[in-house]
This record gives C-alpha cells, sequence and structure tokens, in this order.
C-alpha cells in the first residue's frame, strides 16, 4: 500500500493519509443536483472526484466510493412546474442525461450512487436522532438544526458563529432561533413532492440528504470526502453539525475541496452567461479534451479558461494518443534505457501520492513520451516494458489515454477540419484582433468598432474577456 498525503481541509495542512481500517477508503463525493444538463464547471468537481478514486485504487486501496444525485430540490421543482412535468420524473430523466456525461468524459462508476428519493426514511431517522439529542427543534411542521447546540459548529469552514452577519441579502426566517440554523425538514406544498413524517407530510432539506447516505452507504465516520469549494460553506459545514449531531462520533476524518474553474478572472456562472455545457463541448471536442483541461492543473488551483488553455489541450491530447498508436509497434532493438523511462512510473506515483498532483504527474509523462520517440528503435527489452507501464498507468491512475485513441484523434481532426473548410485565415483573425485592442489602448473608438463590423460581416464574432483577452468564434 503506497503512502498518500493529502490536504485536509479540517486541519488546513496536509496529512498523512491513514483510513480507519487498513487499506480499506470510504469516500462520500457530493454530486449534481439534476435539474438540468451538466456545464463544465459541474464536470471539475466530477473529474476531480473521479481521479481521487483512480489514484486510490491504483495504490492498491479497496474503495467504497459514493457519489449522490440530488432529485429533490426546489430548482428542480421550479424548473419541472416551468415545463409542466412531475419533478421526480423531470429528475430521474436528467440523471440519466448526467450518467451520459460522464461516461464522455472517462469516469469509473463509482460504489453506490444513491438519491435522496429513495434515501427518505435513513433522511427521517437521521432528523428523530437529532431531535432526540436535542440538537433541533420543530416549527408548525418544520423542523430546524440549532447551530448553538453544536459548539464546534464553524470547525471545518473557520467561520466564527458569532460573527456571521444575517439578513443582509435575504430576510432571516423569524421561526429560527438563530439566523443560522438551517432546515433538516420543509412542510409540504402543493404539487410539490412529498412523504409522510412525524412531523407532516413534507420533503428534506438540503444539507441532510448527503449525511444520511453518507451513514446508509459508509457508517458514521468517513476516511474522505470531496466537494467544490463553494460547498465548504454552510453545505459541508451543516453535514458535520447534524452527522456528529445524530450519531455522537466524528463524522469523516479528511476533507478535500476543487477549486473554482474561472473565465478570465470571472467564475464561471450563468448570470454571466459563461456557461458551457458538457455535452456542448464534448459533441464539438471529445471527452477526453475536456478531462485533459480539467487536471491539467492541481486540484486545489483555480483553473482559468482561455483559447490558450484549450488549444495546448488540444496539442497534449494529440500527441498523447499519436503515442500510444505508435508505441503498440515499439519492439525491442537495443539496449538503450535510461532513469527518464524507467522511473517514469513511480515519479508519477510520488506526485500522485503528494495530495494528487495530477500535472506533476503528467510532466512526467510528456518528459518521457520526448525521451522514447527520441531512441525508439534502439529500446532494450526492459524500456519497452516500461512504455507499456507507463501507458497503462496513465489509463489506470488519470484516465488521459483513452481505450480508443483512434476515436480520440478523429473527433480532433474533425474539429480542425470544421475551422479549416470554413475557408478562415487565423492569421488574418489575430492581427485584426491585435490592431482592434492597440485602436483600444490609443482610445480609437471608431476603428475599433470597424474592426468588430467588418468580422462580423465574415461570421466571425469577437468577445471581450474579463481578463483583457479577445476571443473569436464563427458564428453558423
Amino acid at each position: 500500500m503506497r503512502e498518500l498525503k493529502v490536504h485536509n481541509n479540517l486541519s488546513r495542512k496536509k496529512e498523512l493519509f491513514s483510513p480507519i481500517e487498513p487499506g480499506k477508503v470510504k469516500f462520500y463525493s457530493c454530486g449534481p443536483t439534476t435539474y438540468d444538463f451538466l456545464h463544465i464547471g459541474n464536470a471539475r468537481a466530477l473529474v476531480v472526484g473521479d481521479l481521487f478514486h483512480r489514484v486510490l485504487r491504483a495504490f492498491g486501496y479497496e474503495v467504497n466510493f459514493v457519489r449522490n444525485y440530488t432529485d429533490v430540490d426546489d430548482k428542480i421543482i421550479d424548473r419541472a412546474k416551468s415545463l409542466g412535468r412531475d419533478p421526480i420524473l423531470h429528475a430521474a430523466l436528467f440523471v440519466k442525461e448526467c450518467e451520459k456525461d460522464m461516461d464522455s468524459l472517462g469516469m469509473m462508476p463509482a460504489t453506490h450512487t444513491p438519491k435522496v428519493s429513495e434515501t427518505i426514511p435513513e433522511i427521517i431517522q437521521m432528523i428523530q436522532d437529532i431531535l432526540k439529542n436535542n440538537r433541533g427543534y420543530v416549527v408548525d411542521g418544520e423542523v430546524f438544526f440549532n447551530v448553538e447546540s453544536f459548539p464546534d459548529y464553524g470547525k471545518l469552514s473557520k467561520k466564527d458563529l458569532h460573527s456571521l452577519q444575517h439578513g443582509i441579502r435575504v430576510e432571516v426566517d423569524s421561526k429560527k432561533k438563530h439566523p443560522s440554523d438551517f432546515v433538516l425538514w420543509k412542510p409540504a406544498k402543493p404539487d410539490e413532492p412529498s412523504w409522510d413524517s412525524p412531523w407532516g407530510k413534507g420533503r428534506p432539506g438540503w444539507h441532510i440528504e448527503c449525511s444520511a447516505m453518507a451513514k446508509k452507504f459508509l457508517g458514521k465516520t468517513l476516511d474522505l470526502h470531496h466537494g467544490g469549494v463553494d460547498l465548504m460553506f454552510p453545505h459541508h459545514e451543516n453535514e458535520i453539525a447534524q452527522s456528529e449531531a445524530a450519531n455522537n462520533c466524528s463524522f469523516c476524518n479528511n476533507w478535500l475541496h476543487n477549486e473554482f474553474l474561472n473565465f478570465g478572472t470571472e467564475k464561471m456562472s450563468k448570470s454571466l452567461g459563461n456557461v458551457i455545457k458538457i455535452r456542448d463541448f464534448v459533441d464539438k471536442y471529445g471527452g477526453q479534451v475536456l478531462r485533459h483541461i480539467l487536471l491539467s492543473v492541481h486540484y486545489r488551483a483555480r483553473l482559468e479558461w482561455t483559447d490558450e488553455v484549450l488549444n495546448r489541450a488540444l496539442d497534449e491530447v494529440t500527441k498523447i494518443h499519436e503515442f500510444v498508436l505508435d508505441a503498440k509497434n515499439i519492439l525491442p532493438q537495443g539496449d538503450y534505457s535510461s532513469e527518464e523511462i524507467s522511473g517514469c512510473v513511480e515519479k508519477m506515483k510520488d506526485e500522485l501520492s503528494n495530495d494528487f498532483n495530477s500535472a506533476g504527474a503528467m510532466g512526467h509523462f510528456f518528459t518521457f513520451m520526448k525521451n522514447v520517440r527520441a531512441h525508439k528503435d534502439e529500446l532494450s527489452s526492459s524500456s519497452v516494458r516500461d512504455v507499456r507501464e507507463a501507458i497503462t498507468f496513465v489509463q489506470d491512475a488519470l484516465g488521459l489515454i483513452s481505450q480508443n485513441p483512434e476515436m480520440v484523434l478523429s473527433e480532433i481532426k474533425r474539429h480542425m477540419k470544421d475551422i479549416s473548410s470554413t475557408g478562415i485565415d487565423v492569421d488574418w483573425i489575430d492581427a485584426l484582433i491585435m490592431e482592434r485592442k492597440l485602436a483600444k489602448e490609443a482610445k480609437n473608438w471608431a476603428r475599433a468598432d470597424e474592426i468588430r463590423k467588418e468580422m462580423a460581416s465574415k461570421n466571425i464574432i469577437l468577445k471581450d474577456n474579463p481578463d483583457g483577452t479577445t476571443s473569436w468564434s464563427v458564428q453558423g
């Protein structure tokens, strides 16, 4: 079993990962809310969770991995109403769409993928345990968690309960004893999904679902919990509070969070109009390219989405899969070996055992590919075995090599053909974008507008990004 260090947000330190039961990992990752197609911001959290799953397995751990689907939620209900659909059926439809997107990203199946609608008995039981332990209260059929009854509230997010500001953006619910108290059970409303409970018909609050699902499949204490950094507060903080209040023991020993995906300097946001759906990206470039982008930086670093990042990924994915095809025909023809070749897998394992550093691991793989290419006609038998081993490791531990490299290359070539078939002169576009930038810097707004109109007349649409760059696209 390989030693692994992780950055635990509970302590804000990198620590040795020590599962409760040696060799076995109880791992929970917050999954999507199934009200619409997933976007590439969702994809980052999904792929990072898949990375953890893959690496742990590659290091010899037996992993019990739970990733949930939220299929009962306000967003789902609102969307279903707007479409005249039953909310549960609407959610079920998008569970299937989520599964398609995950498959396109090369994700391994989780051990369990529970849904809220299938976990209602466990949710009700957990709420009853919280009330029995005097950590919650009921008002008019609505159940709240009493945060002041839980002295450790804030231990993950490092927020001081008494310094939190309330009522600034939304009016504080007058039924709450403390403004930070959160809902465990909501009374039923007309035309919304509801279930019988000791407090009347209703449905769960958001936070309680993950605590109940985690306990159902993993027990009272987990080894590892993952989600996006935006979930740290209040969702994960509330998970800790309600789980430990119900179970009277520690909920999770290691908390890992991936950072945001940004467009320029702006966080990906539907309100900013910078949302790209996974389905649309994959249809154009292929899922392997998106996965490559998402793992091209460390999971705790912000990922800046730019045209340069996309183009680099297209180039790197092409080189990797061309190498894989070439490697199938490599035969021992000499006695060449080197540390870059023989030590590649160990170097990649060293990077991945250091808080899942996927970018560092792939850096070694690119050095490895360069060395193999330079000496492909003089490799020793042991070096050829090293080549096979390295390719298999990248496939298994990172998922960055497809089992079907021909298909990946075909998708990328199709995209490049689509661009070239338009007759677009990319150099002409780049020159005009630079001229427009200089015109704007000189406050020559008339010339800048002329350039935009000239390009629009040729169906080239410009977009000025928050970071000062300009991207372009072809209008269909």
